[in-house]
């Protein structure tokens, strides 16, 4: 399994590591966060309605794959913030 690789590597990290997910991603699920949320050290923030490419997303598929190559879209806000809060929280 692809995501074994991924928990491992995390598992191995040394400093404190924080798992974003976004709840309108359509290639990694909010269970595969999770799994990842259980190596020590972590801690994990859902950002609602963003997607893969941290953006802000609307629901239907189609909607959200166009923001895939859509540049001028900012990034999702929680997601910022989450970044900002963790790097204050972990200097």
């Amino acid at each position: 399994c692809w995501m074994r690789r991924e928990v491992e590597a995390v598992r191995r990290a040394r400093k404190p590591t924080l798992i974003v997910q976004g709840t309108r991603d359509i290639q990694v699920s909010v269970e595969d966060a999770k799994l990842l949320n259980k190596a020590p050290k972590t801690s994990m923030k859902l950002v609602n309605d963003m997607n893969h490419v941290l953006k802000e997303a609307p629901a239907d598929r189609a909607g959200n794959l166009a923001t895939y190559t859509n540049p001028s879209l900012p990034l999702a806000t929680d997601f910022v913030n989450q970044i900002e809060e963790f790097i204050e929280n972990n200097d």
